[in-house]
């Protein structure tokens, strides 16, 4: 009973932060044996029974500490590249000053290079001082230039075509996986060396136990810009050259003959170090840049968190196969705040918030055809459209992070708020979000047992409108959960058996309010499930088995409905050796479909189309397969991955298409259908370190195969809940086939001459029932030159858009911009024009299981901007 007293009281204490735990300690510096000078991240680990238990790594004065809670002789190992590895046995806690005797000398997965690119076991380090050049203003424009690595549109690494699951600054991650606030703030010079570390394990008292497939990136700063201020402020103005209505801020359907002024500001604050670390920043511009990513969330930061609430209502978002600054007519306003306390190398606390304002405009032309099993009908649509956004959030977190324990609690709260107005189309759609997420974790080690204690609470309320020229329809949406289970995990001799067992329950009320009295009433999908997810993994020399087997079942009482489950999940991995891995992947998942297919009513979602459903309870199941393969030769700087997957969606539901007077039904059916999927994937990155050059391509081939029930019965616009209309529809078979390539190329031969070239060419091959589709040749080109005469940068742009619209129209739109920038000390002065040629339309074609789209965009003008930056 006293035992239990002091565990809960701990777990009080940790929750609330007060009074942090004071442990043992072995500490102590590391010198080089030779001249005695101080070694920086040294790797120090704590090995018990060939197991690391914890480690650290010495700071830029050779410094290091490790907590010691042991009641045992344990080995006390200090490693680093080019020096002979020390070992000696250690009983408690002490000061230890250790001398590395340096050698050189090849280890075994060890490399020493005195190029760009090296590796130690599971972390290859990129040196930034090879790679970055006087053009570079932030780290975002270096690590697109290294081996491996590579940044996409949305500002999401990627490490051997991967996304990467954690972002590191200095070990810290200050945003909580919003790391485009790093990538576009932080300057690229104050960055000396950039990891990657495979196989990450982040929680501590895991490690050695439970495997794991995690990549995270860290970033180690210059040792003279740590825990200081640096401080950025940009002002741009400019003035676009347009006639288009799109810049009519009072009536957009009504063109604008004058020019518009255009404005960009920008002023950030970070200070980063080992310790505490802070970020703060506020954006504004209307010349077209997304600011949006600012604030994405860019890794599954949980993967135990809640699955976002499905809505009835969407606002339409603004997208096209074109780079966003040349579609979007904007007014941005964007600003965060970061503070991250650390105390010791495992306490920890973050706050985090941010705030999005958006107001965006474009004008938009849609041609639609339906592939209908009689005919081919036609919708045209040309509006403007207005769409306004506002979004926040408030994410707090404490971590308590060691080799015996681990506890974490992290709290947010999000909101966003979306309004889409069409007034050709006489329709404004309004849609909520509002969540409250609190996730508390807790594991402990006791002697060569784990246990685990897991808790989350979650609230979602998701109020949406749709007003139309014949009346509105309010939309309300509560949904609140919790998930608790309890963990037991036991590894012996290579043989790792986790339990959990858990306890999940739903809330969810979703009304409709409209003149159908049957709508009026709420409808209620709540459910209550428990759970038993057993885990064995096996590790033996360079293979790992591992097996999982989620079994689950479910009960959703208003629904009079039981669901049992049980998932396997399978996974296999042979590391043939440093260069070579090789995995396979299986999974069976069989789930309810979500609020939106077991509604039973109809409704609408937007002026011209409804959907309902049969009263089918919608159950799926999906079959996940995967083969996996690649070669990595730092060194060489050379990275290859192939992989070939399956899977298979089988559906209890299918849903109906019914096209009549312009007026689109879709209603879900109790049909037993299945859509296949096959897709393979290849990533080849290479450097050339003579050459100062990175190439990569990456290679994507899909066939997708499915069938959907289309009906152009005229009377089937009449909607019911009944099947009434069921058996005169026609079952279609769709098949999709696409194949692309992004070739890319990086060059920098000196600091006179810059290139970057990369391009996306893709093809597409549809049917539907048989029938041919015309084929889709679409390229993407970008190719971007800078020249440099001292402290003069020249940067020339181009872009070729090369695409098929499916008619027999071939359409080619070519852009070109140009800059030029002045940098003197911690000056930079900026001058643009973009889009010479002054285009204004941009088209493009898209299919989709029976139907395929035409789209016409307006497009940015000619435009002139001056920019101003200074670093404080």
């Amino acid at each position: 009973m006293k035992h239990r007293s002091t565990t809960i009281g701990y777990i009080i204490l940790y929750i609330f932060m007060a009074l942090p735990m004071h442990a043992q300690r072995i500490s102590g510096i590391v010198t080089d044996a030779e001249n005695h000078q101080p070694l920086e991240s040294v790797m120090i680990g704590l090995i018990r029974n060939k197991v690391m238990i914890d480690y650290a790594l010495t700071d830029a004065k050779g410094h290091y500490t490790l907590s010691w809670k042991y009641n045992e002789t344990l080995q006390l190992t200090a490693s680093l590249l080019g020096y002979r590895k020390v070992i000696q046995d250690i009983h408690d806690a002490s000061i230890l000053n250790i001398n590395l005797q340096p050698e050189a000398i090849a280890l075994k997965e060890v490399v020493i290079h005195p190029g760009r690119v090296y590796s130690q076991k599971d972390t290859i380090r990129y040196d930034l001082s090879e790679f970055t050049s006087s053009k570079d203003l932030y780290i975002k424009d270096v690590l697109k230039k290294l081996p491996g690595i590579d940044i996409d549109e949305n500002g999401q690494v990627k490490y051997k075509g991967k996304a990467i699951d954690h972002y590191f600054v200095e070990g810290m991650d200050l945003t909580g996986g919003r790391y485009n606030q790093i990538n576009n703030n932080l300057s690229a010079k104050a960055v000396k060396t950039a990891e990657i570390m495979e196989n990450y394990q982040s929680i501590k008292a895991l490690k050695g136990k439970i495997n794991s497939d995690e990549v995270a990136l860290n970033l180690k700063l210059d040792p003279k810009v740590r825990d200081q201020w640096i401080v950025n402020g940009t002002f741009g103005t400019g003035v676009s050259q347009s006639n288009s209505s799109l810049l009519n801020d009072e009536d957009p359907t009504q063109e604008n003959t004058n020019k518009r002024w255009l404005w960009k500001g920008t002023l950030s604050g970070l200070q980063l170090g080992k310790g505490n670390q802070s970020l703060y920043a506020y954006k504004t511009n209307n010349n077209g840049t997304d600011l949006s990513n600012e604030q994405r969330l860019m890794v599954n930061y949980n993967p135990d968190e809640p699955a976002a609430l499905s809505s009835f209502l969407s606002v339409p978002d603004i997208n096209a196969p074109l780079d966003k600054t040349r579609l979007l007519f904007n007014e941005t306003h964007t600003l965060n705040g970061n503070r991250m306390y650390r105390w010791n190398d495992e306490q920890s606390l973050r706050i985090q918030t941010g705030y999005t304002h958006d107001r965006i405009r474009q004008q938009k032309q849609n041609t639609q055809l339906y592939y209908l099993p009689d005919d081919t009908t036609r919708i045209d649509e040309s509006y403007h459209y207005r769409l306004i956004r506002d979004a926040a959030n408030i994410d707090m977190e404490y971590e308590d992070n060691n080799a015996m324990h681990y506890l974490k609690d992290h709290f947010k709260v999000e909101g966003e708020t979306e309004k889409g107005i069409t007034p050709e189309l006489e329709q404004t759609i309004r849609s909520s979000r509002m969540t409250v997420n609190n996730i508390f974790s807790l594991i402990k080690n006791r002697r060569s047992e784990t246990w685990g204690l897991y808790s989350s609470a979650y609230y979602a309320y998701l109020p949406a409108s749709l007003l139309l020229n014949t009346g509105k329809e309010n939309f309300r949406q509560h949904c609140l959960s919790g998930d608790n289970y309890v963990s037991y995990l036991k590894k012996h001799n290579g043989f790792t058996q986790q339990y959990k067992v858990g306890i999940q329950g739903e809330w969810n009320s979703t009304q409709i309010n409209t003149n159908n009295t049957l709508k009026n009433t709420p409808f209620d999908t709540s459910y209550l499930s428990v759970y038993f997810n057993p885990l064995f993994q096996i590790e033996y020399d360079k293979m790992l088995i591992s097996l999982t087997l989620p079994t689950q079942y479910k009960r959703y009482f208003s629904l009079n409905y039981s669901l049992p489950n049980i998932n396997p999940i399978f996974y296999g991995r042979y590391q043939i050796n440093y260069h070579w891995k090789l995995s396979v992947y299986g999974n069976i998942n069989r789930s309810a479909g979500d609020i939106t297919g077991i509604y039973p009513y109809p409704y609408r979602t937007d002026y011209r189309t409804w959907r309902s459903g049969d009263g089918t309870f919608p159950i799926n199941t999906r079959q996940s397969y995967n083969l996996y393969g690649e070669y990595k030769n730092t060194v060489q700087e050379f990275f290859v991955t192939a992989q070939l997957g399956y899977n298979r969606l089988e559906r209890n539901t299918i849903n109906e298409q019914n096209i009549s007077n312009q007026v689109s039904n879709y209603t879900l059916r109790n049909f037993s259908n299945h859509i296949d999927n096959w897709l393979f994937s290849s990533t080849i990155s290479k450097g050339i370190y003579d050459w100062h050059l990175k190439t990569s391509l990456t290679l994507q081939a899909s066939r997708n195969k499915g069938k959907e029930l289309s009906n152009n019965n005229s009377h089937a616009s009449n909607f019911s809940s009944n099947n009434e209309n069921y058996t005169s529809a026609t079952l279609q078979a769709y098949r999709y086939n696409n194949i692309s390539t992004e070739p890319q190329l990086i060059w920098s031969p000196n600091n006179t001459f810059e290139a970057e070239y990369n391009a996306k060419l893709g093809y597409t091959h549809s049917s539907v029932e048989g029938h041919k589709l015309p084929t889709l040749m679409n390229i993407q080109q970008h190719l971007h030159l800078t020249f440099s005469i001292g402290k003069i940068d020249v940067r020339l742009s181009g872009e070729h858009y090369r695409n098929e619209l499916g008619n027999g129209t071939l359409i080619n739109t070519l852009f070109a911009d140009a800059s030029v920038k002045y940098r003197k000390r911690k000056w930079n002065i900026n001058a643009t024009l973009n889009n010479l040629f002054n285009k204004k339309k941009y088209a493009y074609t898209i299919y989709s299981t029976t139907q395929s789209t035409t789209s016409q965009l307006d497009i940015r003008p000619r435009e002139f901007m001056f920019e101003v930056g200074y670093q404080f």
